[in-house]
């Protein structure tokens, strides 16, 4: 369960976070999705491999956008919850991942966040994140 110890500016900027990550990801802001991360940031995915610092996670949107084939993509995050101590925080959440291309929808993925996060000054960043494919959808996928 999340603890309540920590501000509600706090907990807001953590839900920020979590949001603009995503919705850079979604509109191909790769320089905003980079801002999310601290400098030594590790992003772990079983997809893409693991990444850490900057250039590393330059290197995965490369990677990342080659993959897409053209499509545009939806991430919806869903049960944030998270922990605060000070200036370092974990945090969970659910996500549902889409593929949009040619007017068409299809499911990619469903899985979950495991973060470790990390304030500097007035903002929060991502220390790690770990990204867990529970499902897999049934049927191919647009690509």
């Amino acid at each position: 369960m999340a603890s309540m110890a920590c501000s509600w500016q706090d907990r807001e900027e953590i839900r920020e976070l979590y949001a603009r990550y995503s919705i850079a990801l979604d509109h191909a802001d790769f320089a905003g999705w980079l801002e999310c991360f601290a400098e030594d940031a590790a992003f772990d995915s079983p997809r893409f491999g693991n990444y850490v610092g900057h250039d590393a996670l330059r290197r995965f949107v490369d990677l990342y956008k080659e993959s897409l084939g053209g499509a545009k993509v939806l991430h919806n995050n869903s049960n944030l919850s998270f922990q605060v101590e000070g200036d370092h925080a974990t945090g969970i959440c659910y996500f549902t991942y889409y593929h949009c291309k040619d007017g068409r929808a299809a499911l990619a993925a469903l899985g979950h966040y495991r973060d470790r996060l990390r304030r500097y000054g007035e903002s929060w960043k991502f220390e790690r994140r770990e990204v867990f494919l529970d499902a897999l959808p049934a049927a191919a996928g647009i690509r």
